[in-house]
């Protein structure tokens, strides 16, 4: 992991971070409508994507803690907000208010998505369930795996 050296790397980590969030948010979208449109083989393709993005944003998470830890900070909001107050200029906190939000939004709709996930597994498995019933192969599973007809 790379190693931020000073204020000006830092911003610069901040910039990236923001960047990455908006592509992150954008790749959200995609699997939005491709979950609504049904497109799965796009959905695979863009958990790959979502995947690399969060490994990403991790990295560069871990690098501002990291450097807030050098700075005598904790690696919290109260150790960003003493950084940001030892450092007034007005671009970086917009930069890391718009950062925040930023994450708020990819929050909410990686939310979305995961319910609308959660909502089709369930018709999906209620459809097998009827599939079965109708076939009369009802087959339980007990704890161990083992199934019970």
């Amino acid at each position: 992991m790379y190693q931020i050296q000073d204020s000006s790397e830092f911003i610069t980590a901040l910039m990236d971070e923001k960047e990455t969030v908006q592509v992150f948010i954008e790749t959200l979208k995609k699997e939005e409508e491709a979950l609504i449109q049904g497109e799965i083989d796009n959905i695979d393709s863009l958990a790959s994507d979502k995947t690399r993005l969060v490994e990403k944003l991790m990295s560069l998470g871990e690098q501002r803690s990291q450097f807030l830890l050098s700075q005598g900070l904790t690696t919290d909001s109260a150790g960003m907000n003493k950084w940001l107050a030892m450092n007034p200029d007005s671009t970086l906190q917009t930069l890391w208010g718009e950062l925040l939000e930023l994450a708020k939004t990819a929050k909410q709709i990686n939310q979305a998505n995961g319910l609308v996930i959660s909502s089709q597994l369930q018709h999906n498995q209620r459809a097998f369930s009827a599939l079965q019933s109708a076939a009369g192969n009802i087959s339980l599973y007990g704890p161990k795996g083992q199934a019970f007809i």
